[in-house]
């Protein structure tokens, strides 16, 4: 008897008049050389009734179809196993389903990061189709002018045991714990949403003395969830549960494999071996993790080392120039910020050494051209939020005094579709700023109104950034130079 289970590194959502299944390439992490892409599809009505009645556990087909059979009224003689197999049989082919003639046969044929019998490769004949579903197009016309919420960020704490020297949260302000009830609502409110992914985040979120049946809840609740942790408060407990959830992964940085280089930015004696100690725990128990690496003066003698050593682990890392100034407008942390020479020596590295850089910036480059002054500046409430230790809702990362909402004084949903700062922000269009209209480099430059905004004295998120006009104006050059 053949048995079905939805893939463990899949999520799906059932929206009543269509149902919605996807993996998890747009919220988690890789160990590198595993990269995961089944891609995402829209099912129609019946099918996503179908594939409410399954698991992430194996049901025999006969289970399956006595649970589809009360949804429906079937005709006499009608052989709606025929049809059900059918189609789990088409979503098995393309990964999103596993299938198996007993109930361990499905659980050993997972498709666990690169793991496993049914690994999806380039050989695979249905990668291509998947990836060229054009299943934002449909949810946009779906959704219409309420865009397609996906995500939320929630900071369970704003305490922190590091002092990061270019941090953008005001260090006195660093002493919120959410409440647990509180946190709880919330996860209800996004379960009902139908939201698919949470950033847990602080401060330090593993300083949150629930934060391991947060974690916990998330996987009941069938959601991809991303820890964004320094990492040294990491205990074999936490290991235990995040292990449980495949589509759970964590993010943390490290800034120098120096001792005194990163434990000087962190403030936090022993950070670096406590972090590096943590990543390879991470590792070892198969916990996706991606290192961050952001570039500043005081690590920019020594950032190639971190390369180094994520090479050697095998976990994926991002550098990051883009120092942005505290959200209560404070840029003392700016200082931070590496020179103009070793930013266009930065780049030029890059473009030099890094195939993927070229890749991603003539992506950037193709995408920018297409936009009109009409096109959206960015994605700015139109498919995550974020939410602060005291309910304040804000539009995203980094922007915590763009208050669009208190979670305290009304439910997510209402916030989400009905806010009238949420309002003001969708309607902003690239035309809105007017230094950006007529300007040479715009093609290599993505607009962010929180850089503009915590930089400004007064909040402005259209007083443009000139220091982003500068990185601009390299990426061009030195790109130009090359051609």
């Amino acid at each position: 008897m053949a048995y079905y289970k939805i893939n463990p590194l899949v999520l799906f959502r059932n929206y009543g008049d269509f149902g919605y299944i996807t993996d998890n390439r747009n919220f988690g992490y890789n160990f590198t050389g595993t990269d995961f892409i089944l891609g995402d599809q829209i099912v129609s009505e019946t099918g996503a009734d179908i594939l409410s009645c399954l698991e992430k556990q194996p049901l025999s087909i006969n289970e399956i179809t006595d649970r589809v059979t009360l949804l429906f009224e079937i005709e006499e003689g009608y052989n709606l196993q025929k049809d059900i197999v059918e189609f789990l049989d088409l979503l098995n082919m393309k990964g999103f389903v596993i299938k198996g003639e007993s109930p361990q046969e499905c659980n050993k044929n997972n498709i666990l990061y690169g793991l496993g019998t049914n690994r999806i490769n380039d050989q695979n004949p249905y990668k291509k189709e998947c990836e060229l579903i054009e299943t934002q197009e449909f949810l946009g016309k779906r959704f219409g002018e309420s865009p397609f919420p996906t995500s939320i960020h929630v900071e369970i704490v704003s305490e922190c045991n590091e002092r990061c020297i270019h941090c953008y949260i005001p260090h006195e302000l660093k002493t919120e714990l959410m409440d647990d009830k509180f946190f709880y609502r919330i996860l209800d409110q996004a379960q009902e949403m139908k939201l698919l992914h949470i950033t847990i985040s602080g401060g330090e979120p593993m300083l949150h003395p629930h934060f391991v049946d947060f974690i916990k809840r998330c996987r009941e609740y069938d959601m991809s969830v991303n820890v964004l942790s320094n990492l040294t408060l990491l205990d074999e407990n936490m290991i235990r549960e995040m292990k449980n959830n495949p589509l759970l992964s964590v993010q943390t940085s490290v800034y120098s494999m120096r001792p005194e280089v990163h434990d000087g930015i962190t403030r936090h004696k022993n950070s670096l071996k406590k972090t590096c100690t943590s990543v390879r725990k991470l590792i070892e128990n198969g916990i996706p993790v991606q290192l961050s690496c952001p570039i500043m003066n005081a690590n920019y003698d020594s950032y190639k080392s971190v390369q180094q050593w994520a090479f050697k682990q095998k976990v994926p890392l991002g550098f990051d120039y883009s120092i942005i100034a505290k959200y209560n407008h404070d840029k003392e942390n700016l200082n931070c910020r590496v020179s103009n020479e070793e930013l266009y020596e930065f780049i030029a590295d890059k473009m030099t050494n890094d195939s993927s850089y070229i890749e991603d910036l003539e992506k950037e480059i193709a995408d920018n051209k297409k936009k009109s002054a009409d096109d959206y500046i960015c994605s700015v409430c139109n498919s995550s939020i974020c939410i602060s230790p005291q309910g304040n809702v804000y539009p995203c990362v980094g922007w915590s005094d763009r208050i669009v909402g208190n979670l305290n004084h009304d439910t997510l949903k209402n916030i989400w579709l009905k806010s009238e700062e949420i309002k003001k922000l969708r309607s902003i269009r690239r035309k809105d700023i007017q230094e950006c209209k007529s300007c040479l480099q715009k093609d290599f430059c993505s607009v962010c109104m929180v850089r503009n905004s915590n930089e400004s004295s007064t909040g402005n998120p259209f007083e443009v950034s000139k220091y982003f006009c500068n990185i601009a104006k390299i990426k061009k050059r030195l790109y130009e130079s090359k051609k």
